[in-house]
């Protein structure tokens, strides 16, 4: 893409940023869907990224095989069987008591260790470190370049009820980092809060919303699951995404036959088969699809009478900003971060209590009869997620990477951060 002329063209005289991000294994969630999108954003005039993981998997073969970009190498820490076959095993759910304790001496006493060798020889040929899930904390600062690590949750729903002894270790590791990233403002105040601004630099670097590729994607034709229908689009796990309070909040709204949509849920997680028995108890199993997971979930957003987020908590609440850029008026939970941020506190889409089954079959219904107040949350939600576009989104990773990196003084000083105008919130 082309980057914004507003920028100093000095910049574009300068050999590309080699920013390598790390996650430690690719799976299906928000986080990586996130990391894609900044594979695809970055400006190749300024940046040229590769990725890391730790641990390969099979969602990592689909993600190169159909979203990670052509020229972003991807390099695999633990590439040998020996070294990945127990990680894969316990994704799965499936790691008995004596296999988990060869798991964790294996991956403490080998795995890490020559992980950690592979990954200091990478870090060689790369000017930025980015770790994309705080997965490599304990080798944070390694390498004569500056790092950057991002909080993709409420970092106070995290440690907040953590000891003290935890969180000094936990600021201890963040110190190391040249600036921690959150994602909205809300996570920002909490982060600034809860660590010791002399110790941990902290930054807002928000996810990239591409409107135009999403809007694209969109036009893919489906087979409609029903004539109209709600979507919820989130991993089918109840720690997290709380499915059960929109199930009853749906047989409510259907009981009482104030919508004729059915209900619409893209995702997989270990709460599929409790869902599913929910959904026959409240006798709405007919008119519940489960469709599992979908790489291009955009065409059922852009069809669907509205989505719904039904956390308990969030940190930029990726989906929603999708649904929002394709036009389709959202109904969210009102996490202690995120959806109120990118909601510009309900203006942009609807907001409701958590766990709140009446607030939520209320704001559906509602959702489903007021027409003057669809549209002007869709106008409002377009006006909020062009804040997110391309473009700005380099300009604040450009930003970003000027600071910690230190271009102004020696090659590979790792800025602190302390005195800057980048601590905070990045334009």
């Amino acid at each position: 893409m082309k980057y914004d002329s507003r920028h100093d063209r000095t910049e574009l005289l300068d050999p590309p940023r080699r920013i390598l991000f790390h996650i430690n294994d690719f799976g299906k969630g928000g986080t990586e869907t996130s990391l894609l999108a900044w594979l695809k954003t970055l400006d190749r005039q300024l940046f040229a990224p590769s990725v890391c993981v730790t641990y390969p998997t099979d969602e990592l073969l689909f993600w190169r095989a159909h979203s990670i970009p052509d020229d972003v190498p991807v390099h695999v820490l633990a590439a040998s069987k020996w070294m990945h076959s127990l990680h894969e095993t316990r994704r799965q759910g499936k790691l008995g008591a004596p296999l988990k304790l060869l798991h964790k001496v294996l991956t403490y006493g080998l795995i890490r260790p020559l992980a950690g060798m592979r990954f200091r020889q990478l870090v060689r040929d790369h000017d930025i470190v980015c770790d994309f899930d705080f997965s490599l904390r304990h080798l944070a600062g390694a390498g004569k370049v500056p790092w950057f690590g991002v909080s993709h949750f409420s970092l106070a729903t995290r440690l907040g009820d953590k000891s003290a002894r935890y969180l000094a270790r936990r600021v201890k590791q963040y110190s190391r980092y040249a600036a921690i990233a959150v994602l909205t403002p809300d996570m920002l105040r909490e982060a600034q809060q809860l660590f010791p601004a002399d110790r941990v630099n902290l930054v807002e670097l928000p996810n990239v919303i591409d409107v135009e590729s999403l809007r694209l994607k969109a036009r893919k034709e489906i087979e409609r699951p029903a004539e109209t229908f709600i979507v919820s689009v989130a991993r089918l796990d109840e720690g997290q995404k709380d499915h059960k309070t929109l199930l009853r909040a749906f047989a409510q709204v259907r009981a009482q036959r104030l919508s004729s949509a059915d209900l619409v849920l893209i995702g997989e997680g270990p709460d599929q088969a409790a869902l599913e028995q929910l959904a026959v108890e409240l006798g709405i199993r007919k008119c519940v699809h489960f469709l599992g997971f979908c790489s291009n979930p955009f065409p059922y957003i852009r069809q669907a009478e509205m989505l719904v987020l039904s956390s308990r908590y969030e940190g930029f609440g990726m989906v929603l900003g999708e649904a929002m850029a394709l036009g389709t008026p959202v109904i969210s939970t009102d996490c202690p971060t995120g959806p109120r941020d990118l909601l510009e506190g309900g203006k942009a889409g609807m907001l409701v209590p958590i766990g709140d089954i009446d607030e939520m079959a209320r704001a559906i219904e509602r959702l489903h009869t007021d027409t003057l107040l669809r549209r002007t949350l869709v106008q409002n939600a377009q006006k909020k997620v062009a804040t997110f576009a391309p473009d700005s989104a380099n300009q604040r990773m450009l930003l970003l990477a000027q600071q910690i990196s230190g271009r102004d003084g020696p090659a590979g000083l790792a800025w602190n951060g302390r005195d800057s105008a980048v601590a905070g919130r990045l334009p």
